[in-house]
């Protein structure tokens, strides 16, 4: 009798602490590997860990900042599209030709206001055409580069490391 109460009992307490542990935390991956998960499913997990909005899970070398690294890699190895590269990491915080990209560039406006975006310089980004941009901390940038429609180079750039 004494053993089938003890088994109930450690049933009863060990169950809710193996759902907790497999359930998704706000700052880490589903994830079994990040290296050996497809394309797809890198992107539904970052835009899961993104859509928290947690500033505790936007640091260096965080599960976050490891999916956006292999998201570019992986991006970058297959030729992706820019609207590939959008459907898996979000809106960008610039997207656009070459042409455009110096236009873009912070000006201040009417009563000190600043207009346009602050984007790294046109000699730290990768060679391309086009861009799309994302900035992510409010001060790093990764930045894809394309040539006919595909991903050929991306590179991150640190706000201020001229």
């Amino acid at each position: 009798m004494n053993r089938i109460v003890l088994l109930a009992l450690s049933c009863f307490l060990l169950n809710p602490l193996v759902s907790i542990s497999q359930e998704p935390t706000a700052c880490g991956t589903m994830l079994e590997s990040i290296e050996a998960a497809s394309i797809d499913e890198l992107g539904a997990d970052f835009q899961r860990l993104q859509s928290y909005g947690n500033p505790y899970c936007d640091t260096t070398n965080s599960d976050l900042h490891k999916m956006m690294e292999e998201l570019a890699k992986k991006l970058t190895a297959a030729n992706s599209s820019p609207d590939a590269v959008v459907t898996q990491l979000g809106e960008p915080y610039y997207r656009g030709a070459l042409s455009d990209y110096e236009n873009q560039k912070v000006t201040v406006g009417r009563g000190g206001k600043m207009l346009g975006k602050s984007l790294p310089p046109q000699y730290k980004i990768p060679a391309g055409d086009y861009y799309v941009v994302y900035l992510w901390r409010d001060k790093d940038y990764l930045i894809f580069g394309f040539n006919a429609e595909k991903a050929t180079a991306y590179k991150w750039w640190e706000k201020g490391n001229y």
